[in-house]
């Protein structure tokens, strides 16, 4: 994990991890490292969880399962970019849970706001295939 993290966080950061030998180690790296005990069921503590990151990774591995199948390593920044997108534009809704109790969840935006959003953030760009059927990435100076 250690080149990726190098190439892609911020040693001033503030890490949040469970206690995984290997996150311990790696926590000593940034400026300040808080972490839960999950073997002592321990599964937050005020702010420090590891919630987010696990729901984040169980978008990912939904996708990989029900739509995509298989995602190349070439292109998985795309796939991830798609991710980080929908994570990104979602709205907060109150709903029940079976008990009575008021929780948040979170949903979609409306779809229409979606395809708005998506023909702002990429417009000038454009994927086109190859002659042996790749695709390759265009982008017009509009």
């Amino acid at each position: 994990m250690q080149p990726v993290i190098n190439q892609h966080l911020c040693k001033s950061s503030h890490l949040i991890s469970d206690m995984h030998r290997s996150h311990m180690a790696i926590g000593k790296q940034f400026a300040v490292h808080s972490y839960v005990n999950h073997s002592l069921r321990e599964y937050s503590r005020g702010n420090v969880h590891t919630n987010t990151a696990e729901s984040f990774a169980g978008i990912v591995k939904r996708a990989r399962v029900g739509v995509f199948h298989y995602m190349s390593q070439l292109h998985l920044n795309r796939y991830m970019n798609e991710f980080e997108f929908r994570w990104n534009n979602r709205v907060p809704d109150e709903m029940l849970d079976k008990n009575g109790q008021t929780k948040t969840v979170m949903r979609p935006i409306p779809i229409m706001d979606m395809i708005i959003l998506l023909l702002i953030r990429f417009s000038g760009y454009c994927l086109k295939r190859t002659k042996s059927w790749g695709i390759k990435d265009v982008v017009f100076n509009l």
